[in-house]
């Protein structure tokens, strides 16, 4: 019956994308821009050098494509019609590109990750499959509760720096508590997408935290991590591995995390996440990036 109804949906559904900029929605490129960032930043703070540096941040990218066009693919049901038609863009729900084309896709950005990583080193396989067996973990729909999500969200960002760690042979305090900060920030950060989500996942099936715990627990859920990521990336400075341009950009990373933190506590809306959203992962994301790879100069 499922699939008769998706069926029925497609027909309905006129293909919204030529396929050059389906492929190019496929990219996810204001998620996995950020990612790539994390990685590379990671590589370089562990002492991988320029070159490696640069590979590890593509061996990143091509993970989380590959990883973010699956859960298009994965949620192709889901985002055939309704609000998540207009907001999501998944070229593979309405019929832009057929859904074993979105596999391929994929499959192809992962192969091409694993090949970096392990001619880089090959210790980076370690946490790069761990990170693949959440990301076909989520696509298998496996992680379908609230904090379960929450909590992959945040693994995934972690993993990445372990990645990115593994390009210079070592794993020290300071880049273990920025891990730290890194899984804190977006463990709390699927508060903030939930609730920007919530006008188009509220008709849904789709379990999120503001259906479960209401709007205004989910913010202050995710103020709280917010501020332990704070305090995480200030204590990373303290163990000595970083120059004073860390602290510098840490304290403006730190200065305008808190006014946002406190603007969302105060009033949270779909409207402001959507905001601010966007100042946490690439505004915000380069900030701290930039610290990590200036302060280790």
């Amino acid at each position: 019956m499922e699939s008769l109804e998706r069926k029925e949906g497609i027909a309905k559904a006129k293909p919204r994308f030529a396929r050059p900029i389906a492929f190019f929605w496929l990219l996810r490129l204001n998620r996995t821009v950020m990612v790539a960032m994390i990685t590379g930043a990671a590589a370089f703070a562990a002492g991988a050098g320029g070159t490696n540096s640069l590979w590890m941040t593509l061996a990143g990218w091509c993970l989380a494509v590959g990883g973010f066009s699956l859960d298009f693919y994965a949620d192709r049901d889901l985002d055939i019609k309704g609000p998540r038609a207009e907001i999501r863009h998944n070229p593979l729900a309405d019929g832009s590109l057929s859904p074993p084309t979105g596999l391929a896709f994929s499959s192809t950005f992962i192969a091409i990750s694993a090949v970096i990583a392990s001619l880089v080193t090959p210790w980076a396989l370690l946490p790069w499959a761990i990170t693949l067996a959440i990301i076909i973990g989520l696509a298998l729909h496996l992680f379908e509760t609230p904090l379960a999500r929450a909590l992959t969200l945040g693994l995934l960002q972690a993993l990445y720096v372990f990645i990115g760690c593994a390009a210079g042979g070592r794993l020290s305090p300071g880049l273990g508590i920025l891990a730290g900060m890194f899984f804190f920030a977006m463990f709390g950060g699927r508060g903030m997408i939930d609730i920007r989500d919530f006008p188009q996942d509220e008709v849904t099936p789709v379990q999120t935290m503001p259906k479960r715990y209401g709007i205004k627990r989910t913010a202050q859920f995710t103020v709280v991590c917010l501020l332990i990521a704070y305090a995480l990336s200030l204590a990373a400075y303290f163990t000595g591995e970083f120059n004073t341009i860390y602290l510098y950009l840490d304290l403006v990373f730190i200065a305008v995390g808190l006014v946002c933190a406190w603007l969302f506590a105060t009033r949270p809306s779909p409207k402001l996440a959507r905001t601010l959203t966007l100042v946490f992962m690439m505004g915000m994301g380069l900030v701290i990036c930039l610290a990590m790879i200036l302060g280790s100069m």
